[in-house]
Formats: structure tokens, C-alpha cells, sequence
């Protein structure tokens, strides 16, 4: 080979070796500029979807717009795929050739994200429509409504209204957060639900007589009861038995991985008085930084790996359920996996779950040890793993020390004196065991509920004005001069109505409470008042 040749050849190689650069490039620039939604993906719409895609292109253009953005879109899954029914599913029905659901559940995702569901069921959030039987429940179809129509008090100008739905403030509030049971209405005029059908394990409904009284329109679609849909709680009771709805998080049609990274996606129901966590992150440094620099923080990445993908804020998804580079990136989508206290309840609790996630509340050390399969340590190694990345081990640990002190000085000072309190004067039969009709069961209400929760979220997540100022500062408040004045209020009248035995009962645990060293500064300074002539 002469000395041209070689200058030729190494001229081509290094020719094509450019071009292969420019072209790798090329394809990078123009993945993000598809992930990040600048420009438009490489769509795959199947045989089986491409009439669906044809025609709501025209009807409903947003949905095919918002598919057309996804990943589904770009790996040829389509309208079929996602909503495909077999004729015996209650929500069946015939669409121009094709057997559609009405709703798709976590069991039908579940076809291809197998452990995406089964993480989520695990989950706490998958138990969120157990609140249909809890006390902020009863607030919403009692307190703020009624459970049955009631006649308006005067005409509404421009509207035949004739009753009030009462259980409207549930309906629009409680369940489009944490999920309620999906309705069908019914030929005979009921509602059909999960209860009603029985499916089995496919999410077939076994009592198909139930299922024969589904009432449909005129193109044979089920009617949705307008109580329990639209929803897409992430506690959603599904009408196959599955819970949940993914599209809480993952906005349907485009199931956005960037969108379901950033804060503001949970800031639709973790905010507000008694869970205000999107208040809470934005005070917090980590916050501040996300804020500064989100732009830098990779959001379009195809894993978002914490340590790999970007490092400059957390977000709700880093601590809670996004990989990171010392998991392997692995994601969950069981939130509660990395918490090692769970805040929610009057007093807080060490998340030592069993084999179903719930947090074992047995107090006996042996049959304890039985039931715990994971302990809160292990939650909180999980979450220190997180932590660790920007911040030095003795910090991490220096925090949970300080996060601890926290909630049990919330729990031995307030709380557990204020549920003490609470079970003596029901004991006693100074107050009724109906909830929310006496003035002292609102005071205990906001003091855990409110004041309680938001003092321990922001000792969490390192918002200290949502600690104190917003928290404890406003749990003393309501248990010093509003829950202790009513309880001897409530004492004193039992003593006039010859009660005597029981008010000593309730004084005497008032009196024990305010006995010890925490609480001497209140007593005293009363003594001092009351001597000062």
C-alpha cells in the first residue's frame, strides 16, 4: 500500500469517524428534545389502534396529542392495548369492532407492569378509600353536608334546583384524593358497586345477576354513577377489585415520567392544614434548591437515577420512590418503604409493618418480633441511602436524632396526654361517644389532625416555621388554653348535676397530666397569677 493510499484510508476513517460522532448527537440532542416534549416522538400506532388514533384525532384531540407525546406511543402501544375488555368485565362494551372498558385499573396496567402493581398494592396509597369509614369522612357527609337530600331554602335564580345534593363537599373533595367506590347505576334505580359484583380473581364479577342489571346507554356503554366518577383517587375501589387508579400520578394519555418527578404533581392532595407537604418542601432548602435549579436536574432522563442522571435538589420521587446509584436505580412504587415514622395518626408510630404493609401495633415484645417483617430501621437505611448523596453520614444521622427528639416530645407532652384525656372523659360518660358534637372533640381534632400533623411533616422534611411557628407552637396553644380549660369546664358541670365521682375521675387525670416536670411551667405560673393580690 503506497503512502497515499494509507493518507487516504486514514483520511476516510477519520471522515467517518466524525460523521458517526455528529450522527450520535444528533440522536441524543433529538431524544431529549422528544422526552423534554420540543419536538414531536417517533410514533408506532398499531393495526389494532390505528382506527381509535384516526378518528379521535377529530373528536377528541387532546387525548391523541397527549398519546402521541408518551412512550406508549413511540413502543406501538395503543388505544386497544390499554382498554381492551373481554365481554364478561361488568364495564364491557362494543366499540366500532372492538370490546372496550369503560375504566382502566392498576389490573389492567398490571398486564405489563406486573411489579409496578404489585409494589403499589402493597402500598399505603392503595389503601387511601379506607378513609370512606374514617372521622375526616364523617366531616365531609355529616358535618359539612348530609348523608341524604335536603329541600334549598330559597329558589336559585336560572336553575330549577329542587334538592341539594349533600354529599357534595365528598364528592368533589375527599374522593378525588384518596379514592372512593366506583358506582354503575343500576335498571332497578340502586347503585352497583365492587360490593355488589364479587369478582373473582380476574376482576370477574360472580354475581351476574348484579352484573345483568347494569344500566347502559343507547350505545350500550355502563352508566357511571356521577358520585363516583370522574376519579381518579389513589385509593380508587375498582369495580374489578383491583384499588387505585395510576393515572393519580401518571397523567393519562401521556404518562409523563418528567411530570410525575416533580413536586407539584403530589402537591394535589399532600397540601393544605393537616397534610401540607407541598407547603413544606417548598420552605425547605430542598425546595429552595429544586426551584434554583431544576433546569439542570434532568427530568426528561429515560431512569432519572439519583447520582447518575442529576444530584442539584431531592423532589418528592427522589427521597420516596426514584432510584439512585446505590440501589441499582431500582424505583418503588410503594412510597412508604424509605419512612420510618408514620405521622398520620394522634400519635406517631414506628413503621414496623407486617407481611401487608400495616404497621404492627402489638405491644408484647415476642409476638411483636413474630409479626414484623420490616422494621423501621431498615426504612430508614433505605432512605439514608438517599440522604447520603449529598449529604455526609454524621449530618444524616445528626437529623434523624434531632427528627426523633421531635416527634417524641410531641407524643409524651401532647399527644398521648390529650388521647388520655379524651378516653377518661368518655369513660366517664362526660361526653358521648358520637364524634364532633361536643366542643372538645373539635379542640382535640385540630390539635393532632391540623396543628399535630403539620409540626411533624415539618420536622421531617426540614421546614422549621412549619415545625414550630405553624406546629408546635399552635399544638401548645389549642392543648393549654383550649382542651385543658374545656375538660374542667365539662368536669365542674358533671360535679353540679351530682356527677361527682365521675368529674373527680377526669380532674384527677388533668391533674396527673399537669403534674409532671414538662408541664410544671403552666401550673406554677397560675399558682403565681392567682397569689398576686
Amino acid at each position: 500500500m503506497t503512502l497515499r493510499m494509507k493518507q487516504a484510508l486514514i483520511a476516510a476513517l477519520g471522515l467517518l469517524f466524525m460523521v458517526s460522532l455528529i450522527f450520535v448527537q444528533w440522536m441524543e440532542v433529538a431524544r431529549r428534545r422528544e422526552e423534554a416534549g420540543v419536538s414531536v416522538k417517533r410514533v408506532h400506532a398499531p393495526a389494532s389502534s390505528a382506527a381509535c388514533v384516526e378518528c379521535h384525532a377529530k373528536v377528541s384531540t387532546g387525548i391523541i396529542d397527549h398519546w402521541k407525546g408518551s412512550t406508549h406511543a413511540e413502543k406501538g402501544v395503543g388505544c386497544v392495548e390499554c382498554h381492551q375488555a373481554g365481554d364478561a368485565d361488568v364495564d364491557a362494551f362494543q366499540h366500532y369492532g372492538a370490546t372496550i372498558a369503560t375504566i382502566v385499573t392498576p389490573k389492567d396496567c398490571s398486564r405489563c407492569h406486573r411489579t409496578e402493581a404489585d409494589e403499589f398494592m402493597a402500598s399505603h396509597h392503595a389503601k387511601a378509600g379506607n378513609i370512606l369509614a374514617s372521622l375526616d369522612n364523617f366531616l365531609a357527609e355529616t358535618v359539612e353536608g348530609a348523608r341524604e337530600p335536603f329541600s334549598p331554602h330559597s329558589p336559585t335564580l336560572g336553575r330549577n334546583i329542587t334538592m341539594v345534593n349533600g354529599m357534595a363537599s365528598a364528592e368533589s373533595g375527599c374522593k378525588q384524593c384518596h379514592g372512593a367506590k366506583i358506582a354503575l347505576e343500576s335498571t332497578d334505580g340502586a347503585l352497583i358497586t365492587v360490593d355488589d359484583l364479587k369478582p373473582n380473581e380476574d376482576g370477574i364479577p360472580t354475581a351476574r345477576d348484579v352484573a345483568a342489571r347494569v344500566k347502559r346507554n343507547e350505545e350500550g356503554r355502563p352508566m357511571l354513577h356521577s358520585s363516583s366518577w370522574p376519579n381518579t383517587g389513589i385509593g380508587r375501589l375498582n369495580l374489578d377489585g383491583s384499588r387505585g387508579s395510576c393515572s393519580a400520578c401518571h397523567s393519562r394519555h401521556d404518562f409523563s415520567p418528567r411530570r410525575a418527578r416533580q413536586p407539584e404533581n403530589c402537591g394535589k392532595c399532600h397540601l393544605g392544614p393537616d397534610h401540607p407537604q407541598k407547603e413544606v418542601y417548598e420552605e425547605s432548602k430542598h425546595g429552595v434548591a429544586y426551584r434554583d435549579l431544576f433546569q439542570q436536574m434532568n427530568l426528561d432522563a429515560k431512569d432519572w437515577v439519583l447520582g447518575v442522571d442529576y444530584s442539584q435538589a431531592p423532589t418528592c420521587a427522589t427521597c420516596h420512590m426514584s432510584g439512585h446509584s446505590r440501589n441499582g436505580g431500582k424505583i418503588t412504587h410503594d412510597p412508604g418503604r424509605r419512612i420510618s415514622w408514620t405521622n398520620r395518626p394522634p400519635v406517631s408510630l414506628v413503621m414496623d409493618t407486617d407481611a401487608r404493609g400495616a404497621v404492627v401495633k402489638t405491644a408484647d415484645p415476642e409476638k411483636r418480633r413474630e409479626e414484623v417483617k420490616s422494621t423501621w430501621q431498615e426504612k430508614r437505611d433505605q432512605m439514608t441511602q438517599v440522604c447520603t448523596h449529598c449529604h455526609a453520614q454524621n449530618y444524616v444521622t445528626a437529623f434523624y436524632r434531632q427528627y426523633d427528639d421531635f416527634v417524641l416530645n410531641y407524643n409524651e407532652k401532647f399527644a398521648k396526654p390529650g388521647q388520655q384525656l379524651m378516653a377518661a372523659l368518655r369513660q366517664a360518660k362526660l361526653i358521648t361517644d358520637k364524634e364532633f358534637d361536643e366542643e372538645i372533640e373539635w379542640t382535640w381534632f385540630y390539635l393532632w389532625h391540623h396543628e399535630g400533623r403539620r409540626a411533624r411533616h415539618g420536622a421531617s422534611m426540614m421546614a422549621p416555621d412549619y415545625a414550630h411557628w405553624h406546629g408546635m407552637y399552635e399544638v401548645a396553644e389549642r392543648f393549654y388554653v383550649e382542651m385543658i380549660p374545656q375538660a374542667r369546664e365539662l368536669a365542674r358541670h358533671a360535679e353540679s348535676e351530682g356527677k361527682t365521682e365521675e368529674a373527680k375521675t377526669v380532674l384527677t387525670v388533668i391533674d396527673a397530666i399537669l403534674a409532671r416536670p414538662e408541664h410544671a411551667w403552666f401550673e406554677s405560673q397560675k399558682a403565681e397569677k392567682a397569689a398576686t393580690p
